[in-house]
């Protein structure tokens, strides 16, 4: 049976070789999409599939893993001694996988001339998806385990060469060397024999201070000088017989781009499936509804993943067990293997595509030397060459895309979707878009940490999910409020609801922190920021060049503040970030792919790779955290200058879409 939906313009991505659809984009424009069902069944013909409510479980754990991120990578910095920019190696193993996924299914499709994932299937897709990530979770337990215990003068240099912020600890998590900015320090945990330690005569020698009960670290603390360690270390290990364990962080971050792997192929089979289990005239709502489950398990995963790792006590990071994270991933993996248990058993039709893969032998070439660039940042991250390779790696890859528009308008033939500059220009915004939505909230841990920026003595890295929660919660309550236009109601409805569900999905945000135990007191001051968001809906007029640029501004704004301020309202004005970047992802998305054509399909295949910028731009900004003269608070430039490129986007496309002939918003609510 042949189906025709009208579902919106991104919909019409999910049917090809390569797209993989970040886990929590709404859905806002009309397209035309074809469907083959082997069996369909009156249910799906009348509305809802009952198979609908088994495939938005993934939806649930795509945003619950992704958006935990925030509350993992202060926890992994801690115990694996990690600079800001090598903490942020977790965004890049997680995003760069929907790169390399995309690029595997592209170049397989290329060379057999077929769409391989509709060969094997949607249904078969996100199972073999799902394994893929159990497969993930389950590698993560030896990685984690794999540990190497040396004794403690046999880290001096490792000591010496810590930069501002980190940490080593001793095996027993008795004793732990810092660097400050005021040199070295040495804490002493209140263990029932700390008191006869901290006394003992040796360290008049051994330290430059006497120790101190500091009530942040909840730790006695002493200072000494780089020439004291060898003296210091030599005491430890001969009066202590102190170790130091080190794990494999470099496994860890093979494990997580394995689960993050299966996401890939889950998303790339999942959207499409959604849309063909029901009634085809309201795809749109079903895609709607799973990103709204999406958007409450992007709420609640930095909750929960705090309390598996640090505890119902919220003890420190530091003295948190690393082997936590066994028991997050043997639960993640027992979840993810029912779920696809569910996919096998289920009673579930069979769903594929007709669209032709349609090779472009430029466009393809264009993609190999941004694939290139992609491993030229790997093998600098090998090297320890980071923050330059990083940078030489982002340079390139926006050189190539606008080589490639600049050559494909001197002659377009081999060049396919990549000859409209609004599609170049929008792969450029997404990219920048997954960067700047996902750095701002992957080192905002870091800049919570930061004495004196929201606390006196700076927050500790176990009480810093209520803010990730309300950083992810922001983008909840935008795409709560945009999917109202997926709905046939009045002007005036439409007007009501868009002030009353930013405040209902702020109120979900209260609620589930306040289970979780948390000072929700803290969250109410960010009220004024959610006024603000409505205000850009009303003055976008549902207009997605208009309302890139309100929001592109707005963010810009926002970033500002919090580099000029601190305490709440600069922690808020950055976390607002997140409500401003809730409607980009449609926006640019349907103006990238308008006037496209027969190029629509394939346009939208590389606008999904450029998911890319989400595993680039986080460890750029870390990385500038890491300079003294930088640091984190300042880092968040950054942020900035990827708001101020979505503004100009907006800006932009409008005229190249008028010089095409199209009216760009008549152009998109009628499909073109």
């Amino acid at each position: 049976m042949r189906w025709v939906v009208y579902p919106d313009h991104l919909a019409n991505f999910c049917f090809d070789y390569c797209k993989i659809f970040y886990f929590s984009r709404s859905f806002t424009h009309k397209t035309k999409i074809y469907f083959s069902m082997a069996e369909p069944t009156s249910a799906s013909s009348r509305g809802l599939h009952p198979a609908f409510f088994v495939l938005i479980t993934v939806f649930f754990f795509w945003g619950f893993l992704a958006a935990s991120n925030g509350v993992f990578i202060p926890f992994c910095k801690s115990h694996f001694n990690l600079t800001q920019l090598q903490s942020q190696l977790i965004d890049f193993a997680f995003y760069s996988a929907y790169f390399i996924g995309s690029l595997i299914l592209y170049l397989l499709s290329a060379g057999s001339r077929m769409d391989i994932l509709n060969k094997i299937g949607y249904r078969k897709g996100i199972i073999y998806g799902l394994l893929i990530s159990v497969v993930g979770a389950l590698v993560m337990i030896p990685c984690v385990d794999k540990e190497q215990v040396v004794p403690v003068q046999a880290t001096q240099q490792r000591i010496a060469e810590l930069s501002t912020g980190q940490d080593i600890q001793t095996s027993d998590h008795l004793f732990r060397f810092h660097r400050a900015e005021d040199g070295y320090h040495l804490f002493v945990q209140p263990a029932a024999r700390a008191d006869s330690i901290i006394h003992r005569a040796e360290w008049n020698t051994l330290l430059t201070t006497n120790f101190t009960y500091n009530t942040k670290e909840d730790a006695y603390e002493a200072r000494f000088d780089a020439n004291q360690l060898p003296a210091l270390l030599q005491f430890l290990e001969q009066q202590y017989h102190e170790t130091v364990t080190f794990g494999y962080f470099g496994l860890i971050l093979m494990a997580l781009f394995i689960v993050a792997l299966g996401f890939a192929l889950q998303q790339t089979a999942a959207q499409p499936f959604a849309v063909a289990l029901g009634d085809p005239a309201t795809g749109a709502h079903r895609l709607n509804l799973a990103g709204g489950l999406n958007s409450f398990g992007t709420t609640i995963g930095p909750l929960i993943i705090s309390r598996l790792l640090f505890g119902p006590g919220k003890g420190s990071a530091a003295a948190a067990d690393i082997h936590a994270v066994n028991e997050m991933y043997i639960l993640i993996a027992g979840l993810f293997l029912a779920v696809a248990l569910l996919f096998i058993f289920a009673k579930m039709p069979e769903v594929t595509s007709h669209e032709e893969f349609e090779p472009t032998r430029k466009a393809t070439g264009a993609m190999n030397v941004i694939t290139a660039f992609f491993l030229l940042i790997v093998l600098g991250i090998v090297l320890n060459f980071r923050l330059p390779v990083f940078i030489v790696g982002i340079v390139g890859i926006l050189y190539v895309l606008f080589h490639a528009n600049h050559a494909a308008q001197q002659n377009s033939e081999g060049w396919g979707a990549m000859r409209f500059p609004q599609l170049v220009l929008g792969m450029i915004g997404i990219f920048v878009y997954v960067g700047v939505e996902v750095t701002i909230q992957s080192n905002l841990g870091a800049l919570l940490e930061k004495p004196g920026f929201l606390t006196p003595d700076g927050l500790d890295a176990s009480k810093i999910d209520p803010y990730i929660s309300l950083y992810w919660g922001s983008l909840m309550i935008g795409r709560w409020t945009g999917a109202i236009t997926a709905f046939n109601l009045s002007r005036n409805t439409r007007k009501i609801l868009m002030v009353i569900v930013p405040f209902i999905a702020y109120g979900v945000i209260l609620l589930v922190n306040h289970i979780k135990q948390n000072n929700v007191g803290e969250l109410l001051p960010y009220i004024p920021c959610i006024v603000v968001q409505i205000i850009g809906f009303f003055w976008g007029q549902e207009k997605p060049a208009k309302t890139l640029m309100i929001f592109g501004v707005l963010g810009m704004l926002a970033m500002l503040i919090g580099l000029l301020t601190h305490g709440y309202v600069g922690t808020f004005a950055f976390i607002s970030g997140g409500l401003f970047c809730s409607v980009m992802w449609p926006s640019i998305f349907a103006l990238a792919i308008t006037g496209l054509g027969k190029y629509t399909s394939q346009g939208s295949a590389f606008l999904i790779m450029m998911i890319l910028g989400g595993a680039l731009i986080p460890p750029v900004q870390g990385g500038l955290a890491d300079i003294p003269a930088i640091g984190i608070h300042y880092s968040y430039v950054i942020p900035i200058l990827c708001f101020a490129y979505i503004t100009f986007f907006g800006y932009r496309v409008r005229s190249i879409l008028q010089s095409q002939g199209l009216d760009y918003e008549a152009a998109i609510s009628s499909g073109h």
